[in-house]
């Protein structure tokens, strides 16, 4: 296995499959818990859950005692296309971001040879991107034609109701009591984006622990 490659994963506690609001995802959900599939390509917009769901079943994966990695590749700008070397060994690869490789042909040609050597020995790749895999602006014909053999799912968005379940249950993970009056004014007044809304979440958690406040509407009035 290449040194390189970190060894361990922490997931955030939020990160697993029963803390996602499925809605309309239901058929993604029940692909990428049941391993029949080798190729799973996912795509959505940002907040859409695309990382939520990597980081899940990469999680749900190492809890069976199996191998396992998450990468996300946007955030490690220091990552080479060399990290990629041996990771047909692991039962489950998945790759996050998959739009920051396009254009880059040293990237481009590894994780070509990587769907290669997976598909030989008959791990997992499970990729989430912003794009389609049609839309993708990847300069290499034959790693096109491999995004296209798997299931593709694009992750539909929440609706309000989904987007309300969401927020509750992300406030109640973090010991914050957030009622349906509080969930509907943010809703109302603040950005539809779920990255945006989970954004908001962060900063309302910590206001209220500094300030010792409850979420009521004329406190978070402030942040919106």
């Amino acid at each position: 296995m290449n040194t390189q490659l970190p060894l361990s994963f922490q997931a955030p506690e939020y990160a697993v499959f029963e803390s996602f609001i499925a809605a309309d995802n239901q058929q993604l959900l029940h692909s990428l818990q049941d391993d029949s599939e080798q190729l799973i390509y996912l795509w959505g917009e940002t907040g859409a859950g695309k990382s939520h769901l990597l980081q899940a079943v990469t999680q749900h994966y190492l809890e069976r005692n199996k191998t396992a990695f998450y990468i996300p590749l946007a955030d490690n700008q220091d990552l080479t296309p060399q990290m990629l070397d041996g990771l047909e060994v692991m039962d489950l690869v998945c790759l996050d971001e998959l739009d920051t490789l396009c254009g880059n042909t040293q990237w481009e040609e590894a994780l070509f040879h990587l769907f290669n050597r997976m598909r030989d020995s008959g791990s997992r790749l499970v990729l989430a991107a912003s794009n389609s895999a049609v839309n993708l602006t990847i300069q290499l014909p034959d790693l096109r034609s491999r995004l296209s053999w798997g299931l593709t799912y694009q992750l539909k968005p929440l609706d309000d109701k989904g987007k309300a379940e969401a927020l509750q249950q992300r406030a109640s993970q973090r010991g914050l009591s957030m009622n349906e009056e509080v969930t509907a004014y943010i809703l109302k007044h603040s950005s539809r984006s779920m990255h945006q809304l989970m954004a908001l979440l962060d900063k309302l958690d910590y206001a209220s622990l500094a300030e010792q406040r409850k979420l009521t509407i004329p406190f978070i009035k402030g942040f919106i």
